[in-house]
């Protein structure tokens, strides 16, 4: 269900002043087109994420097409994210809801056998209860307030999440921390308020600089891509290192997975 390659799940306000719901290729050319002017269920700590999501994958899918420079239009942008998943024939990698657990959902990884759904022992019922922000205090963001969320804010939750989130308790950071307790650094120059010239740079730049990080870092061209594809049961031994790893691979640092409440409208 809920499949962000060919659905129309997320919201943009664009920069004729026009909300429309698109997919994720459809953002893309959106974006690559300068036509965007915000994404209105985006959180302010959830923006850069998104962006970095938006440029990891977009630079790994323009590489693996043999492009210098992402593209404009739809269709391409849809078959360059597909080719990255290519094992999976269903689109199961991108769909929000995926009910055979051995199989990924977006940024949800499979298990290795059914008898594991035991282990899924936490539920939260919004987004914002999934997302990485410590709420339970109430201070600033209100804990559990999004009851009427769209799709949107399940998709931008999982992605800070699963990108961004540290280490309470005895759970593990995502590895792009400076240390368990720390945040994942960021830095990058925009040449326009709006998102797309943002995000075009950034991709370009990526492309123009991955064969000094496959020499400078312990990383490899036929690395593994999208982690949330990879079969996790939580044990020590499936820790990922670097030389298993693309030098833009887009990480998960929890295994959590959505399903639909049938006893609630």
């Amino acid at each position: 269900m809920y499949n962000i390659l060919t659905e129309p799940l997320i919201g943009m306000l664009k920069s004729d002043g026009s909300r429309v719901e698109a997919s994720l290729p459809e953002v893309y050319a959106a974006l690559m087109a300068d036509e965007v002017e915000t994404f209105p269920a985006l959180r302010p700590h959830q923006r850069h994420a998104w962006h970095a999501f938006l440029v990891q994958l977009g630079a790994m899918a323009t590489h693996r097409a043999g492009e210098s420079e992402p593209p404009k239009d739809t269709e391409t942008w849809t078959k360059m994210i597909r080719d990255l998943t290519p094992s999976f024939s269903g689109d199961e990698p991108w769909h929000l809801m995926v009910d055979d657990i051995t199989k990924p959902a977006f940024m949800q990884p499979p298990t290795r056998s059914i008898e594991r759904a035991s282990d899924y022992k936490n539920t939260v019922s919004t987004p914002d209860e999934l997302d990485m922000l410590v709420t339970s205090k109430n201070h600033d963001l209100k804990s559990s307030v999004a009851a009427q969320a769209g799709v949107d804010d399940w998709i931008f939750a999982l992605i800070t999440l699963q990108t961004m989130d540290g280490n309470p308790g005895r759970n593990p950071g995502i590895s792009r921390m400076n240390s368990a307790y720390g945040s994942r650094p960021a830095f990058s120059i925009t040449p326009d308020v709006r998102p797309g010239i943002h995000v075009k740079r950034d991709i370009i730049v990526l492309l123009e600089h991955r064969q000094s990080l496959l020499e400078d870092y312990p990383m490899v061209e036929n690395g593994h891509r999208l982690l949330w594809t990879l079969p996790w049961d939580g044990t020590p031994v499936e820790a990922l290192r670097l030389n298993d790893l693309d030098p833009y691979y887009l990480e998960i640092c929890r295994r959590v997975r959505l399903c639909l409440d049938e006893t609630k409208d």
